[in-house]
């Protein structure tokens, strides 16, 4: 009876839980100085408690430009940042990163009829 009861439970939830596929794409152009920064690793990442989700991956090209687009589904809107992992002009051992969280208006979500992008160029 308990068994059934959990099976009923379960059928009622999972019907009424929804994930909404939700979608980021930002684009720039990166500079070291006055040269373009190029083969610069990007990560576009959803910040979560526990492992962070990868969401896209990519490198600039030889001009320093670079589009990351990515999507999830999450029952919650995701938290998305950018990651840049750079060596431009400061000498160390290590690379350096920069992280830029993305405002909630890029993300798109399902069914969204105009594409939001964060346009790291025009800014």
């Amino acid at each position: 009876m308990l068994l059934h009861f959990i099976g009923i439970l379960f059928c009622i939830f999972s019907t009424t839980v929804h994930c909404d596929l939700q979608r980021v794409i930002v684009k720039g152009k990166l500079m070291c100085g006055d040269k373009p920064a190029a083969n610069i690793a990007l990560k576009l990442v959803d910040i979560d408690i526990g492992s962070d989700d990868v969401l896209d991956k990519k490198n600039t090209d030889k001009e320093g430009n670079f589009i990351v687009d990515g999507k999830t589904s999450e029952m919650t809107n995701i938290d998305p940042v950018l990651k840049i992992y750079h060596d431009c002009v400061d000498y160390l051992p290590c690379q350096r990163r920069w992280k830029i969280k993305i405002p909630k208006q890029y993300i798109n979500h399902e069914g969204s009829k105009n594409l939001k992008i964060m346009d790291l160029v025009n800014k």
